[in-house]
């Protein structure tokens, strides 16, 4: 970054106007670049599903606008599908929702799908005949430009089925601001094209993911070997291998309160939920978890349909609801990463599927402690087991990189956002 840029992002954050630049309503901009309504670029879509479409759209921070089939697995939209908005490829929506990035709800455009229904709930729009790049505007509600906007007419605390109190006529009366269309264009080519590189990073972590998952299919369940092993493979329940902890929080001699997830595994509560939820008055009825101790989380989720068994890696013994399965591995003829990963195969989805009961409660799964520790387990020698942990765990070090790499390709996307869209940053065709 040059001085010059440097000097001029600390003059506008100081609410001073550089050289070459302008105060509008929404912020300090270029003096080329026009401050207009937002319905002067965007109309209102309130086409209903009349065609009987059935893809029903939900918005992902991550995938955008994306079909719930796609992303539940399921769909969670009502039966009755005719009141619902039809949008077809480049049109967007509008969800007032807040969501995790997205404080003042998220714009999206429609790019996975030809076409697709949504909530109507949401505010529907596509690009006028004055909006000559609806690409920058992609960009541009991606970046975040609309919340101060957003933010200015919503209603503080008045929500409606958790939804932001916005009217259409404040939304569409909002301003917008609207750089010289060669600008415009060169801003979203290079946006698009940082996209192009996460979208490339995705997708190879994507196919390490896959490669991995056929691996364990094939080497966990004997069906292919490693080069030296050949013997056969013994099947143990997990009862004869392990044992239930049922060891009480008494006289509250532990304090760490861990958490369970799917997708980060077992880590202190306050690092998962940015705070502690639990009730410390009252955990002394809470499992007392070692390091190197299993726990299964029966709460049902996309990436746990069975719920997460995951192993304390942290390094310190600390505390779990009792909702939860504590199980130490007290047979030195089984090694527990080679466990660890045997609990996220289909081996294990299968089992739990065949024996849960889920008339209980529809978000976890009913499995009794009998039939949890009745599941066997088809283990081979220690070392055999060992070396296939170890191909597993090169992977999912292969993966954290690629994820890391994903990770600063996003950062460098936002930066560039920030110093682009705000035209801090100029750039010519």
């Amino acid at each position: 970054m040059t001085p010059e840029i440097k000097q001029r992002i600390d003059a506008i954050r100081h609410g001073d106007v550089p050289k070459g630049y302008k105060k509008v309503k929404i912020g300090i901009v270029p003096t080329e670049w026009e401050e207009t309504h937002f319905k002067t670029m965007f109309g209102r879509l309130n086409r209903k599903n009349t065609t009987g479409n059935t893809n029903v759209l939900t918005i992902s921070a991550q995938h955008g606008l994306i079909s719930q089939e796609d992303f539940f697995n399921k769909s969670i939209a009502s039966e009755d599908k005719s009141n619902y908005f039809f949008l077809k490829r480049g049109e967007f929506a509008y969800n007032k929702s807040y969501s995790n990035g997205y404080p003042f709800g998220a714009l999206k455009p429609l790019v996975a799908y030809e076409s697709g229904i949504v909530s109507p709930l949401y505010i529907c729009f596509s690009a006028t005949r004055e909006n000559k790049c609806p690409e920058y505007y992609a960009q541009y509600f991606e970046g975040g430009l609309m919340n101060h906007e957003i933010q200015a007419f919503a209603q503080e605390g008045a929500r409606n089925h958790g939804l932001l109190n916005i009217s259409v006529g404040d939304f569409f009366n909002s301003a917008i601001v609207v750089p010289p269309l060669p600008e415009q264009q060169k801003i979203a080519e290079i946006l698009t094209t940082q996209d192009k590189v996460i979208e490339l990073k995705e997708k190879r972590i994507a196919e390490k993911q896959r490669q991995k998952k056929y691996l364990m299919q094939q080497l966990l369940t004997g069906k292919r070997r490693l080069k030296g092993f050949s013997g056969e493979w013994e099947s143990f329940s997990l009862g004869q291998i392990a044992r239930k902890v049922t060891r009480k929080n008494i006289s509250f001699e532990f304090s760490l309160v861990l958490s369970n997830s799917a997708q980060n595994g077992i880590v202190p509560q306050s690092d998962q939920f940015d705070k502690d939820i639990a009730n410390v008055d009252k955990i002394d009825g809470y499992y007392v978890v070692e390091n190197g101790s299993f726990v299964y989380n029966p709460r049902i989720s996309v990436t746990a349909p069975c719920g997460p068994i995951n192993v304390n890696c942290t390094g310190k013994t600390g505390v779990m609801s009792p909702l939860y399965t504590v199980f130490q591995i007290e047979d030195d003829r089984v090694d527990n990463d080679f466990l660890k990963y045997y609990f996220k195969s289909t081996c294990w989805f299968r089992y739990m599927k065949g024996v849960s009961n889920y008339g209980v409660r529809h978000d976890r799964m009913s499995v009794s402690d009998n039939d949890f520790f009745d599941m066997l387990i088809p283990i081979p020698e220690l070392l055999e087991q060992k070396r296939i942990a170890k191909i597993f765990s090169t992977a999912d070090s292969e993966i954290s990189l690629l994820q890391q790499e994903l990770e600063q390709e996003k950062l460098k996307k936002k930066a560039l956002m920030q110093l682009l869209l705000t035209g801090i940053v100029r750039v010519s065709a």
